[in-house]
């Protein structure tokens, strides 16, 4: 009995862990928009505090789908770091740059990168640089919503 109880206990924890799941590049699909994932410097993705993940093949699509979404609260937001493909990292805490120089799957030229200094490099006077609450309200989602961090 105690090793049954001992056994529910563990998978009660590993199925709701709230780690980010790995992206198969050229297999997985986007969760908003469906086509693949393929670009390692644009993926996304959304860990629920259930431990459900949600991978996207662009920070828009993310943000597109955050702005209606409807799922368990979020316990991650995760995001490419552009200098270091395939890298995801906390979306809160990214620098975000909207350039024309730097093509994104969607269209929305939506960069993040890990530092500042590293985003500086590759802006310009037509750029546009964010952080995450500038980049919220450039997507129109809302600060009274709960479920934001």
């Amino acid at each position: 009995m105690k090793l049954l109880l001992l056994m529910l206990s563990g998978l009660c924890l590993t199925a709701c862990s709230t780690k980010p799941q790995p992206i198969n590049y050229g297999h997985d699909a986007c969760s908003f928009c469906q086509m693949t994932i393929v670009d390692r410097q644009h993926a996304a993705q959304i860990v629920t505090v259930k431990g459900r993940s949600y991978k996207y093949d662009a920070i828009e699509c993310m943000l597109n789908e955050y702005r209606d979404w409807s799922r368990p609260a979020v316990a991650t937001f995760l995001v490419a770091d552009y200098a270091n493909p395939g890298v995801l990292r906390d979306a809160t805490e990214s620098f975000y740059l909207i350039s024309e120089k730097i093509p994104s799957p969607m269209g929305e030229f939506l960069t993040a990168f890990s530092s500042a200094k590293v985003r500086a490099s590759h802006s310009d006077e037509k750029a546009e640089e964010l952080d995450w609450e500038a980049l919220k309200m450039e997507f129109d989602i809302l600060e009274n919503q709960s479920k934001l961090k």
